[in-house]
């Protein structure tokens, strides 16, 4: 059988301007996705130096990639004639113009080394793997493809949301920021149901829709922005949002009325509709430490019930009061 080659991209972001990078929490290979949907310039989300690059590149569909140097190099491989399609080389060309994208073509062997940079992890009663590796009998088994969109379970915020539903009663989840799909998927392996994630990015949601089959399981999964209150998401008795504090925020205001039943009312000349049912449990993750006092804050209906923290990022779960 004739063995595929392929080539390595490396794309060296540019810094506009000459300006010195802001500093950059935890490089990792994990995103949650909807932290860079925002109405304003958010100097502590949860984000990509280049979201923009990132969305190119997997809009490419490599056979890998990974961020260095906190972000500001990308570097994915693609199989060679992959560029040569129209669209492939238009997504080069929007990479290029954003630095210096380096090409090389790959020795091979460069898969294991790849994929050695993607490990299985334990969390809890959760087996987070890569596909390559084998499952675990004695723990539940979720299943993600590595580099092909945001979220493989190696952020800090990732697993401190996969820890912390672990103490939540089973119920409806909704997944705020799906990504990859990761925390919808080890939901429904916990027992939630009904489980919906929620991401802006058709990337991701694509990826994650891939990732549910890989498993053999089936959550809801839908394209949309959360924060929009125009935006209908379902009731559910658990919402897990790992995304960042603004658009966290902005999530407690759609939570902030009393619900009024399906109709809608009167604010200011227009007419939107009722708040939904706030949910019984919540999971706020995407969130730097300093950040805890101004989520909670925000939801003053609830109590907190526990946090996890690495002394960096922070995820907090609150229950509704009774």
């Amino acid at each position: 059988m004739t063995r595929r080659s392929y080539t390595r991209y490396t794309l060296r972001l540019e810094r506009p301007g000459g300006a010195a990078p802001r500093p950059q929490p935890e490089p990792t290979d994990d995103w949650s996705g909807a932290a860079a949907h925002k109405r304003a310039a958010d100097p502590q989300a949860l984000e990509y130096v280049s979201p923009s690059a990132v969305r190119d590149v997997l809009a490419l569909q490599p056979a890998g990639w990974q961020e260095e140097d906190e972000g500001r190099r990308l570097v994915f491989w693609l199989e060679d004639g992959a560029e040569a399609a129209a669209a492939a080389a238009t997504a080069l060309r929007r990479l290029g113009a954003l630095g210096r994208l380096e090409v090389e073509r790959e020795r091979p062997g460069w898969e294991d080394a790849w994929r050695r940079f993607h490990t299985p992890r334990v969390i809890g009663r959760l087996y987070v793997r890569p596909p390559w590796y084998p499952a675990r009998d004695d723990l539940l088994d979720v299943v993600v493809e590595a580099g092909r969109a945001f979220g493989t379970g190696a952020h800090a915020s990732t697993q401190q949301c996969l820890k912390l539903i672990q103490s939540v009663k089973v119920g409806s989840l909704l997944d705020l920021g799906c990504g990859s799909g990761v925390v919808s998927l080890a939901a429904l392996r916990l027992g939630f149901a009904p489980v919906t994630g929620v991401d802006v990015d058709p990337v991701a949601v694509h990826a994650a829709a891939g990732n549910a089959a890989r498993n053999g399981l089936a959550p809801t999964l839908v394209v949309g922005d959360a924060t929009d209150p125009t935006f209908r998401l379902p009731t559910a008795d658990v919402v897990v949002a790992n995304i960042a504090l603004r658009p966290i925020l902005r999530l407690a205001e759609r939570w902030s009325a009393a619900p009024q039943g399906d109709g809608a009312r009167a604010h200011g000349g227009l007419h939107r509709r009722a708040a939904e049912r706030p949910p019984a449990e919540l999971v706020l993750s995407g969130l730097l430490v300093e950040q805890a006092e101004e989520a909670l804050a925000a939801f003053p209906g609830y109590v907190e019930r526990a946090r996890m923290d690495d002394g960096t990022w922070l995820t907090l779960r609150l229950s509704r009061a009774s």
